[in-house]
């Protein structure tokens, strides 16, 4: 069998990472390996030893600065060939649409500890949020008129992204003490609008519930969640307190959980089932829980 050979060991696009896992002692080798990879890594390595050497100076934001600058320039000579003047208007116009489309990324904060990193993805380890900026999640908003400052994901989500980096900002760093341990994530518009699309969706426990057309009336003290996950493995955020016998107006009627994530939580999944509220819920804070007090014109003690 011949030999084999490998040009690249890491994405170029995902270098700033991997200078993230590793330090200068543990990739120099690599350097030495061959031609190819000294030509992907000696300026990595550069940036690394004089992070190393002179901590909080800027090397890694350079490098950062400059692998941007050469996505730019890979997109401008991609541009250029869009442009030939023997394809038409048309047809230019059309291929700088589909670039656009293709290279077009948006970017959120996530708070480190709640995610696994995996190549080409992040995984949650628990309820959690992508966020517009790294302030706390409980001072952010996940109404859709408030531009979803916050975007919830449940335990045991994988969401591709193509690029992750520190939060470097000094005013960002600011905000509050825990913003260094926060990661800047981009991603396809796409995946956002996906995550968009699950706001105001609930779970609830079937049999616990009356259904009257689309109105769910609990026959005890239950819960809306966020997930299928077992009541007492989720998080206070991830629940809403239902008292016996108030009626959950909701939008459609309920649906079997179809969530691949979800499906295989438990032996109970089966008997849950997706809920839309017809209008958001008005709840009250106790113990750290929400407690459901009224939806839309309907409050507590009035039904």
């Amino acid at each position: 069998m011949g030999a084999m050979t490998m040009d690249c060991v890491w994405p170029q696009q995902d270098i700033i990472r991997l200078l993230g896992l590793l330090q200068a002692k543990s990739l120099a080798p690599l350097v030495t390996a061959s031609a190819a990879l000294r030509r992907n890594l000696q300026e990595p390595l550069e940036a690394l030893r004089r992070d190393e050497a002179n901590p909080g100076q800027g090397a890694l934001e350079a490098l950062e600065h400059a692998e941007a600058l050469r996505d730019l320039e890979a997109l401008s000579a991609e541009v250029g060939k869009a442009l030939e003047p023997q394809m038409g208007l048309s047809a230019s116009l059309q291929e700088l649409q589909t670039l656009e489309e293709t290279l077009c990324t948006e970017m959120r904060y996530v708070y480190g500890p709640d995610w696994e990193v995996k190549p080409g993805r992040l995984v949650s380890r628990k309820g959690t949020w992508l966020k517009k900026t790294p302030r706390f999640s409980w001072e952010l908003s996940e109404a859709p008129g408030n531009g979803n400052a916050k975007l919830y994901l449940p335990q045991g989500v994988a969401v591709p992204v193509l690029q992750i980096g520190k939060v470097v900002d000094p005013e960002v760093l600011k905000i509050h003490e825990w913003v260094s341990q926060h990661a800047r994530v981009w991603m396809k518009p796409g995946i956002l609008r996906t995550v968009e699309a699950r706001i105001g969706t609930w779970f609830v426990y079937m049999p616990h519930f009356e259904e009257k057309g689309l109105t769910i009336v609990p026959s005890v003290d239950t819960w809306l969640k966020r997930s299928c996950q077992l009541s007492g493995e989720l998080q206070p955020f991830e629940l809403i307190y239902v008292p016996k016998g108030f009626p959950l107006q909701l939008a459609a009627r309920p649906a079997p959980v179809e969530e691949e994530w979800e499906k295989l939580r438990h032996q109970h999944v089966h008997m849950h089932r997706k809920v839309v509220l017809a209008s958001p819920p008005s709840t009250m804070k106790q113990d750290n829980y929400d407690i459901l007090v009224g939806q839309g014109d309907l409050q507590l003690g009035k039904f």
